[in-house]
């Protein structure tokens, strides 16, 4: 039987005037179980989920910052979606706001989370969705970007 995998892949993009640094530590590679398939006719689960601190972000900035988050599909079926979600609040003597609900990757990006200062090991959790037997097994590939900008 052939098997399904999910590589999810952080990267990270600064931009701004001020002296600011982000980084990611970890990634995600997932594979399908074959016990998911009990019997023929019957589906996936359709959703897989990473554990609760998959991925660790730092963020270092002086003032007032948002993080965003979009995906970039290397080798990737449309039909799944990729959401992420933060998990916790990690340390440091900044402040971090935003809900800590899951929220879809698309390739345009959007706001993952708004803080101030320094933030340390804030952990993130992905969530794959729409997974099915429809879909072609297949070792897919996507790039998680997470970007830190002024706000």
């Amino acid at each position: 039987m052939k098997n399904i995998v999910f590589i999810i892949l952080t990267l990270f993009f600064f931009q701004s005037v001020y002296a600011q640094s982000i980084s990611i530590t970890g990634q995600w590679n997932y594979t399908i179980p074959t016990t998911d398939i009990t019997e023929a006719g019957k589906d996936f689960s359709g959703t897989y989920t990473s554990s609760v601190n998959q991925v660790f972000l730092d963020i270092n900035h002086p003032h007032i910052w948002k993080i965003s988050v979009k995906i970039n599909n290397i080798d990737w079926d449309d039909n799944l979606r990729v959401y992420v979600r933060r998990t916790g609040n990690g340390w440091g003597s900044g402040r971090i706001s935003g809900t800590q609900n899951y929220k879809q990757t698309n390739n345009k990006g959007s706001t993952l989370i708004n803080g101030n200062n320094l933030r340390y090991d804030v952990p993130l959790q992905y969530q794959i969705r729409n997974v099915s037997v429809t879909i072609p097994a297949h070792n897919y590939i996507a790039e998680i970007v997470y970007t830190l900008s002024a706000n």
